[in-house]
């Protein structure tokens, strides 16, 4: 049974069937214009990257040290690093005051195996031999005294720190400076926008979508407990202004 589909030449009524590939063919180019109507009624848009920077003062700085000590059985190793740690902690506290707190981090205590020689032995086999144990005592540090992080450094080196971890600064509180690097990110992007539109001649309409991609984090800085003793002055510690940098992705509708 054929179904009419919509008037003909002349009025007369246009069937589609399965059983008639002439009246398929009918069909399917009647139909075409409407899809073709449809893909040109896709929004046009510019979709551009705008990117905003806020520079600011760091008030806070994080510091991780670690004491280390090794002993005959795993009991003296750790009791020498407990009380390597509890020296370490003490002098950072002094040196800290009010404006800082220290807090544990890590702990570790591991075995040490005699290193293998080229040399086997008779049975030709060789067997992990433990020759002693390793503690390791690792605590974390936050200060507002950025401009006293070479003089922390420096304390807890002479209080029997191992390692140091990475230094960073940063803010306490980064939504101001990320909420005003936003903004200049968006005028950014809407200026780019606006460059491209005058230049393709069309004019932008309104904003689409907007997402940003990636945010900046705190200054770093390396420093290891070897190279601060061969050090006969003070570390010196610049933290310079911590950057907040947003990326923004807009699209803008074009006509």
């Amino acid at each position: 049974m054929m179904r009419p589909l919509r008037a003909g030449v002349g009025g007369a009524p246009v069937a589609c069937s399965s059983r008639i590939p002439l009246a398929l063919a009918i069909c399917g180019a009647l139909a075409g214009p409407a899809t073709t109507a449809a893909a040109d009624e896709s929004p046009r848009n510019i979709t551009v990257i705008g990117i905003g920077r806020e520079l600011g003062a760091p008030d806070v700085a994080r510091i991780s040290f670690a004491v280390e000590q090794s002993a005959p059985t795993a009991q003296a190793a750790s009791q020498a690093a407990a009380k390597s740690a509890t020296q370490l902690v003490d002098a950072l506290r002094k040196q800290l005051g009010e404006d800082g707190k220290v807090q544990s981090s890590g702990y570790n205590l591991n075995p040490v195996y005699r290193q293998e020689t080229d040399r086997l032995p008779p049975d030709g086999r060789r067997r992990p031999e433990i020759v002693g144990y390793s503690a390791s005592n690792e605590v974390h540090v936050e200060t507002r005294k950025v401009d006293g992080v070479g003089a922390l450094i420096d304390a807890a080196a002479a209080a029997g720190a191992a390692r140091i971890g990475d230094v960073s600064f940063s803010l306490r509180d980064s939504g101001p400076a990320r909420n005003r690097a936003l903004k200049a990110a968006g005028a950014d992007a809407a200026s780019q926008a606006n460059a491209i539109a005058e230049a393709l001649q069309v004019r932008v309409t309104r904003v689409i979508e907007a997402t940003t991609e990636s945010t900046s984090g705190p200054i770093l800085y390396k420093r290891t407990a070897m190279a601060m003793a061969a050090d006969a002055v003070a570390t010196p510690i610049e933290p310079g202004d911590v950057t907040t940098e947003v990326r923004l992705r807009v699209s803008y509708g074009i006509e």
